[in-house]
């Protein structure tokens, strides 16, 4: 059973066991500053690197460039403690039991702490 006294690799492997979708890539929420709309684009690994990708003049999903990063331990545990960069969330999964929706809000962080509501 994860609990609060858990490991972080354990609630991670918890998280994983309950929600999941596409392993091959994931998404991060973006807010447009100009026009304040906000929605999701799939993490690309080439983002704004030079002579690689330049959204001004090439839209993601014609870029030739695009690198998709896949999911790993790592981001989702950069999403459980909230250190994700811009706010990825778990809308990216779909709960493959009912139970895991209350399993999922248990409190058990992956850090180790406790989230108290």
């Amino acid at each position: 059973m994860v609990n609060q006294h858990s490991t972080p690799e354990a609630k991670i492997a918890l998280f994983r066991s309950l929600f999941h979708g596409r392993e091959d890539v994931y998404p991060r929420r973006f807010e447009s500053r100009r026009t304040g709309k906000s929605g999701y684009s799939p993490v690309c690994g080439n983002e704004w690197v030079r002579d690689l990708c330049d959204k001004r003049a090439v839209h993601c999903s014609k870029c030739a460039n695009r690198r998709f990063l896949p999911v790993t331990d790592e981001t989702v545990r950069q999403h459980l403690t909230g250190q994700d960069d811009k706010g990825r969330g778990p809308t990216r999964y779909r709960s493959s039991r009912r139970d895991g929706e209350e399993t999922a809000r248990s409190g058990a962080r992956a850090d180790g702490r406790h989230s108290r509501k």
